[in-house]
């Protein structure tokens, strides 16, 4: 199972079309950006390090696959990776309060995916201050003041979805809405972006109302779509922003028997279902298992003494009804679901 999910960080890039797509993405900023290949391979401390993980939330399929990819990392190379998140992803002080409490208890490495991108940056500057690494993934600082940032290129990822709904999905004209799952994380800000981004090439595509916010309630999402389908009769697209901004519009497509499709970011089990129905007509996978175990492939740099990139690109994969059956989506999806079986 390893080898397969790191596999998915040595492929190149690929043109976005109906077929598998891993994309090499572009950076999110001016930042100069690598992939996982620049860093080393390290070897064994001689010291049992203690690392904290500090996830938004620990109630979706994707933190528990950055987890999985950290513990797998620790188990190799001998380190303790301690994962803490709070129950909800809205939790911003409960977040604060586990990184302030990993610095006062000493731990040797902070890995941080940020709810909030300028309210964490305070107890960061403690850490570094303190003398504790920190490596952010998925969700970063502005600014990056981490050792090491690995993440999607989520601007770039959602321009090239919003590119393969324009050709593929919609013929290059209509209309589409955005359900995010919130505005103030680095990863709620730059999806839309990149997919408003993406639809500026073609005029005859046109965003219709304002972006609605689901706060990763897929309960929320359900009644913001429901809505769509009643405000905006000829809606042919609604883009959800993550995992469970995307299942909320697709029970609201299926319930309705609608002929709008979906599109998104992340996927679980339930949206894999979708995919197979054709609700979900497109989907981003990112390599949470990867940014877990890459982490703590760059914590144990930083502590040796090496130069870590200030940001590192992790690929993606663009699920499409019409490639879920293909070994490289398999792949893609296993690292949300590790048991996944194609056909289940």
């Amino acid at each position: 199972m390893l080898t397969t999910r790191l596999m998915l960080a040595g492929l190149g890039a690929a043109a976005l079309t109906a077929g598998a797509t891993l994309t090499a993405p572009q950076a999110d900023a001016a930042t100069p950006s690598a992939t996982v290949a620049a860093l080393a391979t390290p070897a064994k401390p001689a010291k049992h390090y203690h690392f904290e993980l500090i996830t938004k939330s620990n109630a979706s399929p994707y933190w528990l696959a950055v987890r999985d990819g950290a513990d797998a990392a620790a188990k190799k190379f001998g380190v303790t990776v301690n994962f803490e998140a709070p129950a909800s992803g809205l939790d911003l002080a409960g977040q604060i309060a586990m990184v302030n409490n990993a610095v006062t208890a000493g731990t040797d490495g902070i890995i941080l995916a940020a709810q909030n991108p300028q309210a964490l940056l305070k107890p960061v500057k403690s850490a570094l201050a303190h003398r504790i690494p920190v490596v952010t993934v998925d969700s970063g600082l502005s600014p990056n003041i981490a050792d090491c940032f690995l993440a999607t290129s989520n601007v770039g990822a959602a321009s090239a979805l919003a590119k393969y709904t324009a050709e593929h999905l919609m013929n290059r004209k209509g209309q589409y809405a955005i359900v995010d799952f919130n505005h103030t994380a680095s990863t709620g800000i730059a999806r839309p972006k990149g997919f408003m981004l993406g639809m500026k090439s073609y005029s005859a595509i046109k965003r219709m109302g304002p972006i609605q916010y689901s706060q990763n309630s897929v309960s929320k999402g359900l009644r913001i779509a429901t809505t769509m389908l009643t405000q905006y009769p000829h809606l042919d697209v609604i883009f959800g922003a993550n995992d469970r901004a995307a299942l909320g519009p697709a029970e609201a497509v299926q319930r309705a028997h609608a002929k709008v499709k979906v599109v998104g970011f992340d996927a679980d089990l339930g949206e894999i279902a979708y995919v197979k129905s054709g609700i979900i007509q497109a989907s981003i996978l990112q390599s949470p298992y990867d940014m877990g175990y890459y982490a703590v492939v760059a914590m144990l740099d930083k502590l040796a003494g090496k130069t870590l990139p200030k940001r590192i690109n992790t690929p993606y994969f663009l699920l499409t009804p019409k490639n879920l059956s293909s070994a490289k989506a398999t792949a893609a999806i296993r690292q949300y679901a590790p048991n996944y079986k194609p056909g289940s």
